[in-house]
């Protein structure tokens, strides 16, 4: 993988490394949507309903880590815009 993933999801990241996860993530994802013709998001619906067994193939198991990645690094950022906002306001 071409960035350092923060297994601890809690740290507090900038702006600049959820910005840099995101696209890093975004990027590791292409190869996966292209070989096997299914966006990522639709994919890991159908893997964590069972509805794609994983059957050893580590591709599977990669691509479902990386998106999750995705789906945290999306939380913070709305999580830090929002309490951007929230400054801005009061």
């Amino acid at each position: 993988m071409e960035y350092n993933l923060l297994l601890v999801t809690k740290m507090q990241l900038t702006l600049p490394e959820i910005f840099e996860d995101l696209h890093a993530a975004e990027r590791e994802l292409q190869p996966y949507e292209k070989k096997y013709n299914m966006r990522s998001e639709f994919f890991y619906e159908l893997f964590r309903g069972g509805f794609i067994e994983d059957a050893g193939n580590f591709d599977f198991q990669s691509w479902a880590g990386i998106y999750e990645i995705k789906i945290d690094r999306e939380q913070l950022y709305k999580k830090f815009v929002l309490n951007q906002t929230q400054s801005y306001s009061s």
